[in-house]
């Protein structure tokens, strides 16, 4: 699957709304180079096609330290439902460029978001 470059900004468009009838907003951010960044958006797609089949997701690159401060990314790949990061990183974290680690649901840990987070986060944008 061939991700964008670093200069590209692009949005799959179609629509979910949320439990209020507002659109729900995902964003994929992920730099170039990022080993990651395939799987986690397998994973978001497959995660979508069960939960929200219709949905849009804005990819983002981010291949800077100011982008990186710009969009508080705090590694690669993050997902986000609504501005809200589907797994948020500690409160000390900074923003950087770093492959990002994620906490699965039974304690190991995976270079993208368990799907479990995605979900929860799409459900509490439903309600």
């Amino acid at each position: 699957m061939a991700m964008e470059t670093p200069s590209e900004s692009t949005v799959e468009r179609t629509s979910a709304s949320a439990g209020d009838g507002s659109k729900i907003h995902i964003q994929f951010l992920y730099f170039a180079s990022c080993p990651n960044a395939s799987k986690a958006l397998t994973v978001l797609r497959e995660v979508l096609g069960a939960e929200a089949p219709t949905s849009e997701i804005e990819m983002i690159t981010v291949e800077t330290d100011e982008a990186a401060r710009q969009y508080d990314f705090y590694g690669s790949p993050t997902i986000r439902v609504n501005g809200d990061d589907v797994s948020p990183p500690d409160a000390a974290a900074e923003p950087s460029l770093a492959c990002r680690i994620y906490r699965q649901p039974d304690g190991r840990t995976a270079p993208y978001p368990p799907a479990e987070a995605i979900a929860q986060a799409l459900h509490r944008e439903r309600r």
